[in-house]
């Protein structure tokens, strides 16, 4: 899918072609030899517009503005070429959706490759002809919307596109709004599920973030995607904060496309950077580089003064597992998985570390401890994180 900064491509694109110009001409049925050739998509053209009324809300309207918030873009319309927005023409690019323009370079993010010498291209939806600046017809600008996998959107909006969803529904945008530090912190704080997954919700704490973009910032700031948000430390949340911002700037000043990333998503791979590690975190396929990048660094929380006292009682049975090869997260990592398997004959295991070793163990017979098949086991993220985690059981 399109991120933020592949939008933000698109709507600059948009905006060199459209601002300023009159919608002369619309058509709204499928172009270019699709299998739904001639038909209105109303699934894509959603909300139950119809063609009607589609034509009376984009007809004759003046493009006053390109806006984008995260990966939603639109065009804000009027009446006149200088007057006030009446009503806005939402587009979500979905999976595979683009705007084209005639005669510019099709976006290479998408899974099908457009031929730009046949006009319109194959999949169209949406196709706007657009009179020049002083409001002739012909020669005009030709934009067409295509989306082969329908997973795209096509919305209508009045003057206000904030008033209802999807926008209302959006947080702040790392580059036209972006989120004050603490107001980032505050947010994930409170939050359990893992950084990464936290970053890609589009209405937890910023929009716009997907996957590639998700990686990155973490790579810069340190921190492995599976952290816990709540684990994190203050410091660890100000870098993060500060390179979702710059990473998503940047990656719109050089047009970064996702597409020029490595397309692995298992195992692992050598790079200049250190050894890059593929897992799934928050149901994404997830790089990190595990030499670089650590879990979270956050202080013990309220209640961590009684549980200190017991240290020292729980100290000694923690300390004589690590001894004799247990439970520590160096162990784990040194060992892989025969230390696991060493693990799972113990019987002196407490109660946290028997549920996070029961994560990648199945039980057999007779209360037993049974190492999953290998293809079942976790990656080594996942088995890192689980790791720390028998840490701080003890």
């Amino acid at each position: 899918m399109p991120e933020l900064p592949e939008v933000e491509a698109q709507r600059s694109t948009i905006e060199a072609a459209t601002l300023g110009r009159r919608i002369a001409t619309l058509i709204a049925v499928e172009q270019g030899g699709g299998p739904r050739e001639g038909q209105f998509d109303d699934k894509v053209i959603a909300e139950e517009v119809t063609p009607d009324v589609l034509a009376i809300t984009l007809q004759d309207r003046w493009v006053l503005g390109v806006r984008r918030r995260g990966k939603q873009l639109w065009l804000e319309l009027g009446e006149s070429k200088g007057g006030a927005c009446c009503a806005c023409l939402l587009i979500h690019m979905g999976m595979t959706g683009a705007v084209i323009v005639q005669g510019v370079a099709a976006p290479v993010y998408k899974s099908f490759a457009v031929d730009e010498t046949a006009w319109p291209p194959r999949f169209t939806k949406l196709e706007l002809l657009m009179a020049d600046a002083a409001g002739v017809s012909a020669p005009c600008v030709r934009l067409a919307f295509t989306d082969p996998r329908r997973f795209g959107r096509v919305l209508l909006r009045g003057a206000d596109p904030f008033s209802r969803p999807p926008l209302s529904a959006l947080a702040a945008d790392p580059v036209t709004d972006p989120p004050s530090a603490e107001a980032f912190a505050s947010v994930l704080r409170r939050v359990r599920a893992p950084i990464k997954a936290a970053l890609l919700d589009q209405g937890r704490v910023v929009c716009g973030v997907g996957n590639w973009v998700a990686d990155e910032v973490l790579y810069q700031a340190g921190v492995l995607p599976a952290a816990p948000c709540e684990s994190l430390s203050e410091e660890q949340l100000a870098a993060i904060h500060a390179q979702v911002l710059a990473v998503c700037t940047a990656a719109c000043g050089r047009l970064e496309r996702g597409c020029d990333f490595p397309g692995q998503t298992s195992g692992s791979m050598a790079s200049p950077l250190g050894r890059i590690h593929f897992d799934t975190v928050g149901g994404r396929t997830t790089a990190f580089v595990p030499a670089r990048q650590v879990k979270g660094q956050a202080a013990g929380k309220a209640g961590g003064e009684a549980k200190g006292k017991a240290g020292g009682r729980k100290g000694a049975a923690c300390g004589g597992a690590a001894a004799s090869g247990g439970a520590g997260s160096a162990a784990i990592l040194a060992g892989g998985w025969a230390t696991l398997t060493g693990l799972a004959s113990r019987a002196d295991l407490n109660g946290a570390q028997a549920q996070v070793l029961k994560r990648c163990t199945g039980k057999a017979t007779a209360g037993r401890w049974k190492v999953k098949a290998h293809s079942q086991r976790p990656g080594p993220l996942r088995l890192a994180v689980w790791a720390a985690t028998l840490d701080e059981s003890c």
